[in-house]
């Protein structure tokens, strides 16, 4: 199950992270972003923390570098975009 909602995260943030590329810097749909960001950090953190396989934890560190980079992304768009 938590093979699953890793793999779910890891694909949503890619998603999130090549739409964000490939448009020009703005701040469409931010707070579905900052939601998505957050409540994967917080979960990937969580699973980080609860003893688990070795597939479970790569996974898991995967989705916490990919929240890292959309969350420098989403702060250098929105720094752009206001300023």
């Amino acid at each position: 199950m938590r093979t699953i909602i890793l793999s779910l995260f890891i694909i949503m943030n890619i998603v999130a992270i090549i739409m964000t590329l490939s448009q020009p810097l703005t701040v469409n749909y931010f707070s579905l972003r900052v939601i998505l960001i957050f409540f994967t950090f917080i979960l990937s953190i969580f699973f980080i923390l609860i003893k688990s396989s070795r597939l479970n934890n790569i996974l898991t560190i995967l989705s916490i570098v990919l929240v890292i980079i959309h969350m420098g992304i989403l702060a250098h768009s929105t720094y752009v975009y206001l300023y």
